[in-house]
């Protein structure tokens, strides 16, 4: 489903929705096409989540140090602070992966290249040969600007759902006498 929106958002793309997408791709492309990416999902979202979850504690960390006496109150900033902080890293750090991972779903059309290997390596490769290293990073911004929001809401509601389920527990705990 990656794929058919990617190809769904260009410009000037020539499907008329979803099912005409998936048809068409079937049908012109073959089964394979919407695992075109797949190599390059998988290592993109890898280093991602480490990223990710490494950014996320150590930013909390770091701002519960800041002011520890009111840590309590400022709970919910400090998840959504080091949570945008996270999601915004790794976007960053992992979008020269992205970029591969878009190109290898949109080859071929409205006037994207088709790639004769498919490899990570040979994308890379025409990225730089056609935009230098600069188009690597093509779309960083906006990458940024979606993750960040996303892994604050993210992260507070976990944090949330997890002391509000903490509280419970404690709460149903210390009721027992056994």
């Amino acid at each position: 489903m990656d794929m058919v929106k990617q190809r769904l958002q260009l410009g000037s793309s020539p499907y008329k929705g979803v099912l005409d997408c998936v048809r068409r791709v079937l049908s012109e492309e073959g089964f394979r096409a919407f695992y075109a990416s797949y190599r390059t999902t998988v290592l993109m979202n890898a280093p991602f989540t480490a990223v990710h979850f490494a950014t996320y504690e150590a930013a909390k960390k770091g701002l519960m140090e800041v002011s520890p006496e009111s840590v309590s109150d400022e709970r919910l900033v400090v998840h959504a602070t080091a949570g945008a902080a996270a999601g915004a890293l790794a976007a960053a750090l992992t979008t020269p992966l992205d970029v591969v991972k878009t190109q290898l779903q949109c080859q071929g059309v409205c006037g994207c290249d088709r790639f004769v290997s498919g490899s990570i390596r040979d994308v890379v490769r025409t990225i730089i040969r056609k935009d230098g290293y600069r188009g690597l990073m093509r779309g960083w911004m906006p990458r940024m600007l979606f993750h960040a929001p996303a892994a604050a809401i993210c992260w507070s509601t976990y944090e949330a759902a997890k002391n509000f389920f903490q509280e419970l527990n404690d709460s149903n705990s210390s009721g027992n006498v056994t």
